[in-house]
């Protein structure tokens, strides 16, 4: 329903530009496909922000046309969408919903603020005072390379598909998973959280990505499984992800 197409186009600097049909208001960029590709769903939720910001309803997404690449938002961002279009088919303002919830201005605002990460079950809260319920309908990705992996610890909600990290890879098959929680140009270039802290929003590149939830969702794709590796650095043993 909110799976949004975007497609690129060479600009006259080096680099393309991304535009999305359903949202004409979306303007980004990326060096190179790949690039342009992770910076999409920053762009597509600051064009969401934008929609509510002049209080217009949040339009569904149509289905990809032919060189088209299609942005599967995160689910928590999919219950804002929700909740935000329910306010905006009851003429609701965000005053109105924190009076409904019993909560500070602050507090609701961010329910409907797509710059910010938001629980799920604050959102789904707000979408039952409404009357509103949520449906998770499971749908396998026939090829687990498009899988999308969120990065939870990005400031602002970000992550990658499984083909954009199996290419990070290179000619690697395994890689340390890193646990420092260094800045960025401090840690191992050859671990795992360098390369995902390539894939987070800028503010949140000082901050480890290598998480927990990430490496069980990579794993759980199938497509890569926890193992043990020598660091080449301290040669010391220690947990790596590696390609199956």
């Amino acid at each position: 329903m909110y799976d949004y197409a975007i497609r690129f186009e060479q600009d006259t600097a080096p680099g393309l530009a991304v535009f999305c049909r359903d949202l004409p208001e979306l303007n980004s960029y990326g060096d190179d496909k790949e690039h342009a590709i992770r910076e999409a769903l920053d762009a597509i939720e600051t064009t969401l922000s934008i929609y509510v910001d002049q209080r217009r309803a949040i339009p569904q997404a149509s289905p990809a046309q032919p060189g088209e690449h299609v942005v599967r938002l995160p689910a928590v961002t999919v219950a804002k969408i929700a909740l935000w279009n329910e306010m905006m088919a009851r003429d609701m303002r965000k005053a109105d919903l924190c009076r409904i919830l019993g909560l500070a201005q602050t507090q609701g605002d961010r329910l409907v603020d797509f710059l910010h990460t938001s629980k799920m079950e604050a959102v789904e809260t707000a979408l039952r005072a409404l009357n509103v319920k949520l449906r998770v309908i499971q749908e396998a990705i026939a090829d687990p390379l498009d899988i999308w992996i969120i990065l939870p610890e990005s400031r602002i909600s970000s992550g990658f598909t499984v083909r954009q990290l199996v290419q990070a890879f290179g000619d690697d098959r395994e890689l340390v998973v890193g646990k420092d929680n260094a800045k960025q140009d401090e840690i191992k270039k050859h671990s795992l959280d360098f390369i995902l802290r390539g894939f987070a929003n800028a503010a949140s590149r000082n901050t480890r990505q290598s998480t927990v939830p990430v490496i069980d969702a990579l794993v759980a794709t199938g497509v890569f499984r926890r193992s043990r590796m020598v660091d080449p650095e301290t040669a010391r043993e220690v947990d790596s992800l590696a390609l199956i």
